[in-house]
């Protein structure tokens, strides 16, 4: 009982402290996770009071990093990924090669061990898939051309972290590797890809359609859950990643019509777990040290960020991407990876890499995630100053890979559910010759929908995930016909949110709702059995010759909700 009741405390104070931390951070116009870091600082073995047991949280934060790279495995898609494949594979392995041998450099420069510096260079090489693709979705980028680019690099970044891995510690021992021992991991790692890709076109898919029609959204949950758990467990197993497999688990279901109702479920845990993760990592930091070795700190804090941003650019630069694009994607990588914590621990453990170094890189690779949010502000500004200059104008023209890259829709109309309401709203303004969107939950439905031609997004809308991957932000028109009032507040709300200016046309659930919806930004709402009464009487009126209107329509409350 008194271990249960001292995981409870750690967990309840790690989640209190964030949540005090990210309020404040939000409060001083900061990212959420420069809060979750000082909450870790607070509750860290370095700081007076409350000692959290890293342990417990980090365990958790495992958990985090696991829904992250499986979210993140059923958001992308494999065929951005083959349109991307020329700056996904060989401007990241050019990256990562030239940052090790700028970590090389320096520990030549510094007179340091062989093995040292080259796990150093290893290190730096990383970026950090979460605080970049956290970024990303705080800023509404993860479907823009650079938010595709970073992610396709990232997920390179990733499988090349299991090579290094086994390589660094041999070659920083005798110079040499055991090319069995890495030719064994390469294979298990192309096996376990094969297998998963295999089991996401023909059994996994088939497995979620039984459960959806169950019709149970917590069996629908775990299955999902299993499943995310369930592939990083074998990944482990194989002496692969965790964040591997769970990327490969969400990358099963990429291609099917599944992926933006898992993610929708996903997310509540993944924030929660993610947050865990951050504190986790400011618990390894120890302020009093920062401040005795300050100038190493800010010097190694430049050196990272700069060689990063530089090198990632010239890495960057055979590929004919934007001027924005190619900013964004050399500033938004200049911190220091989850996974870089994975090398150094090994590099500590075969010796290579001596505690005051490691202490150094972690803690310089805190103040690196703290300024990426800044980056990602810096960096559409650099991008447009990149196309101002004669010189590099055409070294940007984005005439080559990133011209795969799908814009998002612009001026389409979304129609939020597909039932008898939904059907017609979307019928009736596709033969305008608008283009039409749909958002359906019902798996049923969404097969009907697919059937007459439309697009559709299957989830339930009233996650915001799914309502962005129906890129209501450029909608030109969003009619919500939901048989649920809670879930209509929170579509109009978000849609409203994300696009001021779209007209929303809302079916009222409830007509005792109208007034809420038109404060939340409904343009107008119609109550149906109300507007049935008055297509009724203007019928009425016509049968028996009158004039309409002549009959007093009933006044009040309905009349102005018919009306907005």
């Amino acid at each position: 009982m008194a271990e249960q009741l001292h995981l409870i405390l750690n967990i309840s104070m790690a989640v209190a402290i964030a949540l005090a931390g990210g309020l404040l951070a939000h409060r001083l116009r900061q990212s959420v996770i420069v809060g979750y870091l000082l909450a870790g600082i607070v509750i860290g073995p370095f700081s007076p009071g409350f000692v959290g047991d890293r342990g417990q949280i980090a365990a958790l934060a495992e958990v985090g990093v696991i829904f992250l790279m499986f979210a993140l495995g059923v958001e992308f898609s494999l065929k951005e990924l083959a349109r991307l494949k020329a700056v996904a594979l060989g401007g990241t392995l050019l990256q990562v090669l030239l940052l090790i041998g700028a970590g090389l450099g320096l520990g030549a420069l510094l007179g340091w061990p062989f093995g040292q510096s080259l796990f150093f260079g290893g290190i730096i090489a990383i970026s950090s898939t979460m605080v970049i693709l956290k970024t990303l979705l705080d800023r509404g980028e993860v479907g823009s051309r650079h938010g595709r680019v970073l992610l396709a690099m990232l997920i390179v970044q990733d499988l090349a972290v299991v090579v290094l891995i086994v390589l660094l510690p041999r070659l920083a021992a005798s110079g040499g590797a055991d090319l069995g021992a890495l030719a064994l991991t390469l294979i298990k790692a192309v096996a376990f890809i094969a297998v998963t890709l295999f089991l996401g076109v023909r059994v996994v898919p088939r497995l979620l359609e039984r459960v959806e029609h169950l019709r149970s959204a917590e069996l629908f949950l775990l299955t999902a859950v299993a499943l995310a758990l369930g592939a990083a467990t074998v990944s482990a197993a194989l002496g692969l990643s965790l964040a591997l497999g769970a990327f490969m688990g969400g990358l099963m279901l990429s291609e099917s019509e599944f992926d933006h109702r898992v993610v929708a479920e996903v997310v509540p845990m993944r924030d929660l777990f993610a947050t865990l993760f951050f504190v986790s990592v400011g618990m390894l930091i120890d302020p009093a040290f920062a401040l005795r070795h300050l100038p190493a700190v800010a010097g190694l804090v430049l050196f990272i960020m700069a060689v990063k941003a530089v090198l990632t650019l010239v890495a960057l630069l055979p590929f004919g991407l934007s001027g924005k694009t190619a900013a964004f994607a050399s500033l938004g990588m200049i911190q220091i990876g989850e996974f870089s914590y994975v090398l150094a621990n090994t590099g500590r453990a075969s010796g290579a890499i001596s505690d005051e170094l490691n202490s150094l890189v972690l803690t310089s690779s805190v103040l690196t995630i703290v300024v990426t949010p800044l980056a990602f502000w810096l960096a559409p500004r650099l991008g447009d100053w990149f196309g101002r200059q004669p010189l590099l104008r055409h070294a940007f023209s984005d005439q080559r890979a990133a011209r795969g890259v799908a814009e998002p829709l612009r001026g389409q109309a979304v129609v939020i559910g597909y039932g008898r309401v939904g059907r017609s709203i979307a019928q009736g303004l596709r033969e305008t010759g608008l283009t039409v969107e749909v958002i359906e939950e019902d798996l049923r439905r969404v097969r009907e929908a697919q059937a007459a031609g439309l697009p559709v997004v299957y989830g339930n809308a009233a996650h915001a995930s799914v309502l962005r991957a129906a890129q209501v932000a450029h909608a030109g028109l969003i009619a919500v016909a939901l048989p649920d009032s809670g879930s209509t507040r929170a579509v109009v709300r978000y849609s409203r949110r994300a696009n001021p200016t779209v007209p929303i046309v809302v079916r009222l659930a409830r007509t005792e709702d109208a007034a809420l919806l038109l404060r939340l930004g409904a343009s107008a709402v119609v109550a149906p059995e109300r507007a049935g009464a008055r297509l009724m009487l203007e019928l009425s009126e016509r049968a028996l010759g009158m004039p309409t209107g002549a009959v007093a329509a009933p006044a009040g409350e309905w009349q102005r909700a018919l009306e907005g």
